[in-house]
């Protein structure tokens, strides 16, 4: 697949419709095309507010009829629209609270996507079409849109514009369970890995929140006299409402377990230590609709069947696949005549995957789809996903294909079903170590003054050596924000020694004194300037050609463009970016770091982790040729460091640690068959990520960028398993080989 269509879908979409109001002279159509269009050509979220806000205000209710109101006629001038207001609050909370979270992706560009995919599969896919068309025209609501007394496709725009824009709307819910289990488990884990503890949020007032506030007494009425068997619903009551919506989708129901469960389900999430958002969702969604209509005077018809169906779909979007797939009620796979608008949805929020902004801190370190083709007719519909760098991990492709095979009819509506592909593009041969992901020792505090100080008093000497004036020569004079610059680059000394697998440790240690090769001082002086940046931004610098120190203004803020893995022709291309006498500055930097450390009798030295890398390595190669550490590629060494740090975190999840062998504990001198599996297991699934993410793919032989054996660990030979799992075997010994033991926690 070469192409993408989504462009061309979506005008073909809104080539077919037509709204109502235009026919009085408005041209409200043409707004929200345009604001598609906009968002298409650049997804940023200024752009997605503005599909929001269009669609909302198109869609508004108010006290007075929209589309009786000729153009240029004044009707009502201000009125608060809370439904965009639910929007500004889900926006402005998932992007403040990011970063206090594990997994979290953006829900607010990502709603946009969703609503755009499902206008283009609506406007490429017939079978699609008549099964909406289908669904609408056997209910009971005669009020649908229509033009020239026809079934309107703007029916289908207004309910799946509120399905697919409010379907992330109760997000912030599943935001504050996932802070307060990050909170307490990071707290924990800190004292101890062998503390376990589950959290959950417990709505003392659910029922409160499970509320449409009434209004209007009789408020439906009508809808209790279509279906009489909805007297014992409370029509006030979403759960109540969605639960005997689901009962007419799904006669095979049972109506009162729907109930029950729904009304339950909070409680439910709770000892299950999960939330679904799309519950919460579609509860504000029928609180927002039912306030509003009741206020407004506005038919109950409106409310109880294009709002529920909505509200419903956004329910269905989470409810359907893992509630009621499984027991007690095992419904096969979701056909579209069932609930049109939950199969789309489903669909959609699946396959938006394109610029997916990372949130969460574990979802910043994962690869992610830059780009994306997409090709849709009544046969077919095929999604190829593109990534600039990096790896989607094992099956990622596949995943969604199951998924969506086992929970939607798909064939029902493409008769060749749907086909995902993956297209890694890499830009880079080394995708960098991640600093977040590098447990880096904390340096005592008279440590990094000292070195704070011998840090200034390092700069102040080669300034006079240029023949340049320093302001304040005195460390102790210098200004707050001075100061911690010379902290933070001392306390980074740790971090950047930790990328590389190396320590600070005393002048006597047994240790020999490591060399930094000239490799890792670029890679350390790349960190040192990113660094430096950060802390320049943080507080309030900006970049700028000429230096202007009292207005914030700094001409160094740019990227280091790297030409050890970039064409230079393109490199020279990009600019700004930092001079070659800059870099300069900062190798430097990094090459006085063994003399500053002298300053207080401290040296650089390989750390336990490295030594056991080390040792893992040379014991493999005992066992199948392999080359010499030290001749290894710069990248691999670095996958290697990686690996064994994985493998001490995977020890900790079976309730040991690597600690030095002074320490007085046990040492563990053997594991079980089950342990060293599952040890094998996930030291083999961090190696194939790593080369996954290099670019790496699997042949027959060993190249420079294939290899026999990445594939998943149950398609290894034995021969290979049997290697790896030799490994974690006489992984006592090889600690021991180090000054190493391991003890249980």
């Amino acid at each position: 697949m070469e192409e993408n269509y989504l462009n061309q879908y979506i005008d073909d979409f809104f080539g077919m419709v037509k709204l109502y109001d235009d026919q009085k002279g408005h041209c409200y159509k043409d707004l929200l095309q345009a604001t598609v269009k906009a968002f298409l050509d650049n997804e940023n979220e200024n752009n997605a507010y503005e599909v929001y806000e269009t669609f909302f205000m198109i869609y508004q209710i108010t006290s007075e009829d929209k589309s009786e109101t000729e153009p240029g006629e004044i009707g009502v001038i201000d009125e608060p629209n809370t439904l965009l207001d639910l929007v500004k609050i889900m926006r402005e909370y998932e992007e403040r609270t990011g970063p206090l979270i594990e997994k979290q992706r953006d829900h607010f560009i990502h709603s946009v996507n969703v609503f755009i995919l499902g206008l283009a599969i609506y406007s490429q896919n017939k079978h699609y079409r008549d099964a909406f068309r289908h669904y609408v025209k056997k209910s009971p609501y005669k009020k649908y849109y229509r033009i020239n007394d026809e079934f309107s496709h703007e029916e289908f725009l207004y309910r799946w514009g509120i399905a697919a824009l409010f379907h992330d709307i109760g997000y912030p819910v599943e935001i504050i369970g996932k802070q307060m289990k990050k909170f307490i488990n990071d707290g924990i884990k800190s004292i101890s890995n062998s503390y376990d503890v589950e959290t959950a949020i417990d709505f003392k007032d659910f029922n409160e929140f499970n509320l449409i506030r009434r209004l209007n007494p009789t408020f439906g009425d009508t809808y209790w006299k279509e279906y009489p068997e909805a007297k014992f619903v409370d029509l006030f009551k979403p759960t109540d409402i969605m639960a005997f919506k689901l009962s007419l989708d799904f006669p095979e129901l049972n109506v009162t377990q729907v109930q029950k469960h729904l009304n339950n389900f909070v409680n439910i999430m709770g000892d299950g230590g999960f939330i679904d958002h799309g519950f919460f969702s579609s509860i504000l969604v029928l609180n927002s609709y039912g306030y509003l209509i009741q206020k407004y005077s506005k038919s109950q018809e409106f409310f109880f069947y294009p709002i529920v169906d909505s509200a419903s779909a956004i329910l269905l979007h989470n409810y359907y696949g893992n509630v009621l797939r499984k027991d007690p009620f095992k419904l096969g796979n979701l056909h579209p005549l069932r609930n049109p608008l939950a199969f789309l949805l489903i669909l959609c929020d699946e396959l938006q995957e394109w610029n997916r902004q990372p949130l969460g801190v574990k979802d910043k370190e994962k690869s992610r789809v830059n780009e994306f083709n997409i090709k849709i007719n009544d046969d077919l519909i095929g999604v190829e996903y593109i990534v600039n760098s990096g790896a989607l991990g094992l099956g990622f492709s596949q995943n969604k294909e199951k998924f969506l095979d086992d929970v939607l009819s798909l064939r029902s509506v493409f008769r060749w079903g749907l086909s995902i592909l993956t297209d890694v593009r890499h830009k880079n041969i080394i995708r960098e170590m991640e600093r977040r992901e590098v447990s880096t020792p904390t340096v005592l505090l008279r440590n990094v003054e000292q070195l704070a100080k011998i840090v200034h008093e390092d700069y102040v000497k080669k300034q006079k050596e240029k023949g340049k004036t320093v302001k304040i020569e005195k460390f102790e004079e210098l200004s707050p924000e001075l100061k911690m610059s010379n902290v933070r680059q001392a306390k980074s000394i740790s971090t950047k020694l930790a990328l590389i697998g190396c320590e600070m440790a005393p002048i006597d240690d047994v240790r020999k004194e490591y060399e930094l090769s000239h490799d890792e001082k670029i890679d350390l002086a790349i960190y040192e300037h990113e660094d430096w940046c950060e802390e320049k931004w943080a507080n309030g610098w900006v970049y700028g050609p000429d230096r202007d120190d009292e207005n914030k203004i700094h001409p160094d803020l740019v990227e280091w463009v790297d030409y050890r893995y970039i064409d230079e022709e393109e490199a020279k291309k990009i600019e700004p970016q930092l001079s070659y006498e800059e870099k300069v500055k900062d190798i430097n930097a990094i090459e006085n770091i063994p003399l500053l450390l002298k300053e207080i009798d401290m040296k650089i030295v390989m750390s336990k982790l490295r030594l056991l890398t080390l040792e893992k390595h040379r014991f493999y190669g005992e066992n199948e040729e392999t080359i010499a550490f030290d001749d290894l590629p710069y990248y691999v060494k670095f996958i290697n460091f990686k690996q064994t740090d994985v493998l001490i975190k995977s020890l900790s999840e079976l309730g040991y640690n690597i600690v030095s062998c002074d320490d007085p504990s046990d040492a563990v001198k053997v594991f079980n068959e089950d342990q060293i599996l599952y040890l094998a297991k996930r030291d083999h699934a961090e190696w194939y990520n790593n080369k996954m993410n290099l670019g790496w793919e699997w042949g027959p032989e060993k190249t420079d960028k294939t290899n026999p054996n990445l594939v998943e660990w149950d398609n290894l030979t034995d021969e290979v398993k049997i290697l790896d799992m030799k490994t974690f075997e006489y992984l006592p010994k090889l600690c021991d080989n180090v000054g190493l033991k391991i003890v249980k926690n």
